[in-house]
């Protein structure tokens, strides 16, 4: 697995998403899917303090620890009322907690989710993150979800490392040209959601396919953008488009959204959430997938296919 410098710091390009562990602590496939994602030469994991309501980073360093070789962290902290808040105090505070819940003394990587109902008070809230640095409880600090006029006033304040950014052939397509600027400022730009919520995996066959996963599955924004009447006939053709090209290239279709999501200009890492082993090392493979110029115009002449593209 290669790796790549953000912020000065060393992650493979391929991390893996902690969402998908959830909260239970006592799944049993958490440790499988550590091993076959160390064992291919992912070196870290994200989770956030929202995830299952701070669960989430719990059930990752409990999983860690039954593995027994360390992962690099990446967490996230959200505004109220969801999260712990953004004000300087809330934000030492919520950094320590994900600390004690990850068992940990300093992250590698610490961001803002996204942006609370009112931006008032976002140089202030830079600062403290910044002081977080200073302070050693974090290596990097970024923001995640953010447009670029509220990126630029946290640079008024002091450097962000890191961004991390939405991005598929499918979806969340207004990150190319902010992953472009950012790499201008020396930004790094983490990419999440790379298989377009599972569709890029070639393997959803039909819109209501999250029905035993998610009750309220037609409440989530993924699926109203990319699933929803209307919708799903034109992600399912950006699919069957893409089939035949990761045959010529040699590779699975996901590894074929990943690879394309990696060689996008100022792209420098992506995440991959599974609960699977092997799909986990499926996707650390896509690092590996080298795409020549003549496939990224073919796969970019699908995206207007898309459902997020008039």
């Amino acid at each position: 697995m290669r790796s790549v410098a953000i912020g000065g710091e060393w992650f493979s390009v391929v991390g893996l998403g902690g969402f998908e562990f959830e909260d239970d602590p006592d799944w049993p496939g958490a440790r499988d899917v550590l091993l076959a994602a160390i064992e291919a030469g992912i070196d870290w994991i994200d989770t956030a303090e929202q995830y299952s309501d701070r669960k989430n980073e719990v059930v990752i360093a409990a999983a860690l620890r039954d593995v027994g070789q360390p992962m690099k962290l990446s967490s996230k902290i959200a505004p109220l009322p969801d999260g712990t808040g953004f004000e300087p105090k809330q934000i030492r505070e919520a950094c320590e907690g994900s600390l004690e819940r990850l068992g940990v003394d300093r992250l590698d990587m610490y961001l803002m989710h996204y942006p609370g109902e009112s931006n008032d008070g976002l140089e202030e809230s830079w600062g403290a993150m910044r002081v977080l640095v200073d302070d050693g409880l974090t290596r990097l600090v970024g923001l995640s979800n953010f447009e670029r006029p509220e990126i630029e006033r946290c640079l008024s304040v002091g450097s962000v490392d890191v961004l991390q950014e939405g991005l598929s052939l499918l979806d969340h397509l207004e990150t190319l040209e902010l992953a472009r600027w950012a790499q201008t400022q020396g930004i790094g730009v983490v990419t999440y959601e790379p298989l377009g919520s599972g569709m890029l995996t070639g393997a959803i066959t039909s819109p209501d396919d999250f029905a035993k996963d998610l009750p309220d599955y037609r409440e989530w924004p993924f699926w109203q953008r990319l699933y929803s009447p209307g919708r799903f006939e034109r992600s399912e053709a950006v699919v069957n488009g893409m089939r035949s090209i990761a045959e010529r290239v040699g590779c699975s279709i996901a590894q074929l959204a990943l690879a394309w999501n990696l060689q996008q200009t100022g792209v420098s890492a992506t995440l991959a959430g599974t609960r699977s082993p092997r799909h986990a090392r499926s996707n650390a493979e896509a690092a590996d997938v080298v795409l020549s110029p003549e496939t990224l115009a073919d796969l970019d002449a699908l995206i207007p296919l898309g459902p997020t593209r008039d």
